[in-house]
């Protein structure tokens, strides 16, 4: 029998003579049980006959009525039984909390929904208040949570204006619906305020784990408390159900998730309904542009646009906040100018501030905002029935990921969706045999991630490097074969063989089997059904996969390539020291001209690298010559391109030098003659006094010390600022 909640005895001990605690009360451990006698599981059962029509006067919005599922799940749950459900994302899985609350035994009775994220926990106790018309509340950190202040006085939420609430209103069964998170549910206050309460547990009509699949993906890692949920049984009665929902149920996670949660393997029901989502086509293919340009998301913004209506409305998902960023810059920079103020394209992400998400969520409802460049913030449970396109940016970490996130667009009913992943072209090489056995071992990372965290330099397992070597690749041929050149700009390669089978997935493959569905040759939807074992159903080829219709490429296009001439390289000797001390004067005399009272130093006319490069390349003929040099990468060529350029043909700049790796004494001498000529007439007295510079090294080739004279400068405007002071 687990452990049972506990009631304080009165106790009239006293502490100890001496000591600044209070010892604490005996606690006995009443036996507490809800089973159901024959009367009230006859009662109950009539209750359910008319469930039906309940919810069909109730639940408005449900056009049709609830689903077979739906009504399997609100059943159980009347009769005290646990529910593992797998259905896609948008079938209506929420709803299956919300309808034994319309039953008459269900009256005063609450139930716990455990909630991943923050935004999604607002949505739902919107959701639950205006579509079910049940009194929700969420308990999350912005509002207080479970701290000492909280339970003693109460607490504030997002629902109704100025509203508090204290734990006793939960234990009473005042809320229908309380949303929270694993780690608030099994907080030290929480279980002593709420969950072991004697009253609390007469009122606990069932206990919901909303999007499941994170107590097998998150309960390892960063969300320990996931792993540990399966003890709040401890604290309520034995037959107090838990139904977990999940859009994303592979045979790992469901084996976990019994493990975990504690299911009777014998007594809970298996719902699966498959993830399937036959009007949303998926795309995958690899990126032909470098992946810092971004331009490989061009077809996101029409170069027709007349009004920010014709872009469709769309997520895009980016595992990097910085990414998403530089992301966003290029999308805003494709947009017509006269719409940039408009923000069309705007971050959601966990960087932001509630009020932001709450501002931007809503205006991309409505259509004001037509991009959203997200994290898993916007991934789970946010319904939003209009998105047209979502687009994955890189491989995700796991194949869970990439369906909770193309299950995002079109989920309003009637409506049709494109779902694109845009990856790497190296995902298309690994090799998916040495995924499936463990090659490097079980990490799902993404391939960019792995590429950051892998023991690198090629050492492997035995190298000392750190992680566990670089993934197995089977070169540019296989790549090509499955699809690494598919979707491209010239659609040359879009239709491909379709090869043989290969053998069934294993359960272990990295990421889910994510690479067996990448470099698939057969049929997306069909290794999703395998990996997820959904039913066997029908999907019209013209809108399942790119590799059942390859015309859907015409959607996602790239921009075209710009193939750029390769630079030709610059030839370079040793750097004349010379040279380098009139452009440091040349550049002085210049900022002391134009810019007499700016703060800055002369470097940021003609920063040192360049006056490096100018000294090492010998003669400079033509003003061509300069510009390939320097054009590209000097802010002021348009300013002073023309007066360089006709300081460095005055000078008599000696032939270029080879580059030698010997000692500074035996280069080749520089001729002295040239610093008459070097320092042109323009320049203050007191400077042509002198070629000391500023900055850098100031040691010259093969001349002698008596052959340059030693004046130093007068102080500059920087520092006469200072002298001032």
């Amino acid at each position: 029998m687990p452990p049972q909640p506990s009631s304080f005895v009165n106790s009239q001990r006293r502490s100890p003579t001496g000591t600044q605690h209070k010892v604490k009360s005996r606690r006995v451990l009443p036996t507490r049980s809800s089973n159901l006698n024959p009367e009230q599981q006859q009662a109950i059962d009539k209750e359910l006959e008319h469930l039906l029509e309940l919810v069909k006067a109730h639940f408005t919005g449900w056009g049709n009525g609830p689903q077979g599922f739906q009504l399997a799940g609100m059943r159980a749950q009347a009769l005290s039984q646990d529910v593992l459900l797998h259905a896609a994302t948008g079938a209506g899985k929420t709803g299956i909390a919300a309808g034994p609350h319309l039953l008459p035994s269900s009256t005063g009775k609450v139930t716990l929904m455990v909630s991943p994220l923050l935004s999604l926990q607002e949505e739902q106790v919107v959701t639950f208040q205006e579509e079910f018309k049940l009194k929700a509340v969420a308990i999350k950190s912005n509002n207080g949570g479970c701290t000492k202040d909280v339970m003693e006085v109460g607490f504030a939420f997002s629902g109704l204006c100025g509203t508090y609430i204290s734990p006793q209103d939960i234990v009473s069964g005042l809320w229908q619906i309380v949303i929270l998170s694993p780690e608030m549910l099994l907080s030290r206050r929480f279980i002593d305020g709420v969950l072991q309460k004697p009253e609390f547990g007469s009122h606990c009509l069932s206990v919901f784990v909303d999007e499941a699949h994170c107590v097998s993906h998150w309960g390892d890692s960063f969300r320990k408390k996931y792993s540990s949920l399966g003890i709040v049984r401890a604290f309520l009665p034995r037959d107090t159900p838990i139904v977990a929902l999940t859009a994303t149920l592979t045979p790992r996670v469901h084996e976990d998730l019994i493990n975990k949660l504690q299911f009777d393997r014998e007594k809970y029901l298996f719902i699966n309904e498959g993830n399937e989502r036959s009007n949303v086509a998926q795309i995958v293919h690899a990126m032909e542009h470098p992946m810092n340009t971004y331009r490989d998301l061009d077809f996101l913004i029409p170069d027709n646009m007349t009004t920010p209506l014709d872009i469709k409305k769309s997520f895009i998902y980016a595992d990097n906040i910085a990414g998403g960023t530089a992301l966003i810059n290029h999308l805003n920079s494709q947009v017509k100018e006269e719409f940039r103020a408009k923000g069309l394209v705007r971050p959601y992400n966990a960087a932001m501030s509630t009020t932001y998400h709450k501002l931007v969520l809503r205006l991309f409802k409505e259509g004001v905002i037509r991009i959203l460049v997200c994290t898993d913030a916007a991934g789970m449970g946010c319904n939003i029935p209009d998105v047209d396109i979502v687009v994955q940016w890189k491989a995700p970490s796991n194949l869970s990921s990439w369906v909770q996130r193309a299950g995002r667009a079109a989920q309003a009913a009637g409506r049709e969706g494109l779902a694109v992943m845009i990856v790497e072209k190296s995902a298309f090489e690994i090799s998916t045999t040495a995924a499936s056995s463990g090659e490097f071992g079980t990490n799902t990372a993404s391939v960019s991630q792995r590429r950051n965290t892998c023991g690198g330099h090629g050492r492997g397992h035995s190298g000392r490097g750190r992680g566990q070597g670089r993934p197995a690749k089977n070169g540019p041929t296989y790549g090509v074969l499955h699809g690494a050149k598919r979707g491209q700009y010239s659609g040359a390669h879009d239709t491909m063989t379709h090869l043989e089978e290969r053998e069934e997935i294993p359960g272990d493959a990295v990421g889910e089997g994510l690479y067996w569905y990448i470099q698939t040759t057969v049929c997306r939807w069909l290794i999703l059904t395998k990996i997820f074992r959904n039913k066997p159903s029908y999907v019209s080829p013209t809108r399942c996969c790119d590799l059942c219709n390859p015309k859907l490429f015409d959607r996602t296009r790239p921009s075209e390539l710009i193939v750029t001439a390769r630079q030709r390289s610059i030839r370079k000797g040793e750097p004349v020291a010379l040279v380098q001390d009139v452009l440091y004067a040349w550049r002085r005399s210049v900022k002391c001209e134009l810019y007499p009272r700016a703060m800055w130093a002369p470097q940021a006319l003609l920063d040192d690298p360049t006056c490096e490069l100018l000294s090492s390349v010998g003669l400079i003929q033509t003003k061509e010559h300069l510009a390939l040099l320097v054009e590209s990468c000097w802010a002021c060529w348009s300013l002073l391109g023309d007066r360089l350029f006709n300081l460095l043909v005055s000078l008599k700049i000696p032939s270029l030098a080879r580059s030698k790796r010997t000692t500074t004494a035996s280069k080749r001498s520089a001729p002295t003659e040239m610093l008459s000529s070097a320092l042109p007439a323009t320049l203050p007295k007191r400077l042509r006094l002198s070629t000391h510079h500023e900055s850098g090294p100031s040691t010259s080739i093969g001349v002698q010390k008596s052959a340059v004279p030693s004046i130093s400068f007068g102080p500059s405007a920087y520092d006469s600022f200072f002298s001032r002071l």
